[in-house]
């Protein structure tokens, strides 16, 4: 099969390798599609703690795809049938797992990380996340495309109800790359009131304007001023920073309305990740504030359910389609990052 096989720190290579072989309580999974995540452009560009220094591995985590080949000793699964794949499986046996949590499994593995992903024509799918139902059947109403979508997305909704967003209530989305737009998308479906979103990159912005934000605005030093005239001098109902940036997590504290929430929702880069924090506005505004990651596997099925109504239209964020031999000269190439939202390999094309 052909696979896009990650070789180390900024070396992907294209190339042909045996197709898996299951045993009695294994999946095949011939996959579909498999979009792009930041995650993997980081793990090209500075590895992961789970893949050991020469070691190989094949990315991609983000999948949807028919089940190929079913284990005899397989039970409810059937060939034909169509998956998004939850990716994070936890060890099931720890408090974090029984707590419903298994993407903070301290012992996890991850396809695309810790078992080979989706940059391939298969993907193997071990015991463990067979038996604890990773393989999520999608509608026909939902393109693979789409289902490739459901992963990054839920991962916004873990943030939409960690927040407890409230109809009618206002939001500010530091960031206008694919995440924030997917936040952006999540929110107007279920009910949110005025919507902005801000970014220092123009090209961003322009390339958001078509989701649905009732405004665009550019982050400077004059950003306070713009959300207090648009909120009437009181501030958003709730800020999720979607974007790497230490800054904006203080920022935020000024911006978000007395008894406000606000969620930490991108991680921050090594060397950068402690920020100065008033506290006494967190305490005298009552503010509530969360971080969250990943999503777990109620979650991540709740997504599929929300992704098959219209109105959610995740096709409209997939704006490049690639086949996996493209894989390498794309990771190569930043600027195909920044001038698209969701990028997706596609094995249908």
């Amino acid at each position: 099969m052909l696979a896009a096989v990650y070789k180390g720190k900024k070396n992907i290579e294209i190339r042909n390798i045996p197709k898996p072989e299951i045993g009695d309580n294994e999946v095949l999974l011939k996959v579909k599609a498999c979009s792009i995540c930041g995650t993997d452009r980081k793990i090209y560009e500075y590895g992961h703690f789970k893949i050991k220094e020469k070691n190989e591995q094949i990315l991609g985590h983000e999948i949807s795809g028919v089940i190929e080949e079913v284990g005899k000793k397989v039970d409810y699964y059937e060939k034909g049938m169509r998956i998004a794949l939850a990716p994070n499986v936890g060890c099931g046996f720890c408090e974090v797992c029984r707590k419903g949590l298994e993407q903070l499994c301290l012992d996890y593995n991850a396809f695309g990380i810790s078992w080979p992903g989706g940059f391939a024509e298969y993907v193997k799918i071990p015991e463990i996340a067979v038996k604890h139902g990773n393989l999520v059947e999608i509608p026909k109403s939902l393109s693979h495309e789409e289902a490739a979508v459901i992963e990054p997305l839920s991962c916004c909704y873990n943030a939409y109800e960690s927040l407890n967003v409230r109809p009618g209530e206002s939001l500010l989305i530091f960031g206008a790359g694919p995440m924030g737009i997917l936040h952006l998308i999540l929110n107007k479906h279920l009910g949110i009131g005025m919507t902005i979103v801000t970014d220092v990159d123009e090209k961003r912005l322009k390339l958001s304007q078509g989701f649905g934000a009732d405004y665009i605005v550019k982050s400077d030093s004059g950003i306070k001023k713009t959300i207090m005239s648009l909120t009437n001098g009181i501030g958003v109902d709730n800020i999720i920073t979607a974007a790497s940036v230490p800054e904006i997590q203080e920022e935020a504290l000024e911006l978000v309305a007395i008894n406000g929430k606000i969620n930490f929702f991108a991680g921050l880069p090594v060397g950068k990740e402690e920020i100065k924090l008033n506290s006494n506005i967190i305490h005298y505004k009552q503010l509530k504030i969360t971080g969250t990651t990943g999503a777990s596997l109620k979650q991540f099925r709740q997504t599929v359910k929300l992704s098959q109504n219209a109105g959610c239209n995740l096709k409209k964020i997939i704006t490049k389609k690639i086949g996996v031999e493209e894989l390498s000269t794309i990771f190569e190439d930043i600027s195909v990052f920044n001038n698209n939202m969701k990028i997706v390999v596609s094995f249908e094309r």
